[in-house]
């Protein structure tokens, strides 16, 4: 169940799985809580919102593992050979671009030559 507390505007403050001081049963499809979670005051659906943090979620877990590697907690030989070979994909990924201060990608370590192509 989703709680909501509300200032006195009526407009949500905060939400939480498990009800505290002065907060009211709310549902996630109410438009108060869909303009509440959404971080660009855009309407979205949960579907949407889910999908959306479904792919910042993932990269929070891939820096997790970096981090568990860096400091030896485990190993990367320790995952499973197919996430093995997700990960190193993403990273190669990763490491050809990054993002300029507008948002734009810009490619910094290209992984193909100029002569290179890739065959499928």
């Amino acid at each position: 169940m989703l709680y909501a507390v509300r200032n006195g505007q009526g407009q949500i403050t905060s939400l939480s799985a498990h009800p505290v001081e002065n907060s009211t049963v709310a549902d996630i499809t109410d438009p108060d809580v869909i303009s509440f979670l959404s971080s660009n005051n855009e309407t979205e659906s949960p579907q949407e919102l889910l999908e959306k943090s479904d792919l910042e979620v993932s990269r929070i877990i891939e820096d997790l593992i970096d981090l568990l590697i860096s400091k030896q907690t485990i190993l990367f030989t320790d995952l499973p050979e197919a996430a093995q070979q997700k990960l190193l994909t993403r990273k190669l990924a990763r490491s050809a671009y990054h993002v300029d201060d507008n948002d734009k990608p810009v490619i910094e370590n290209s992984i193909l030559g100029d002569d290179d192509t890739i065959l499928f």
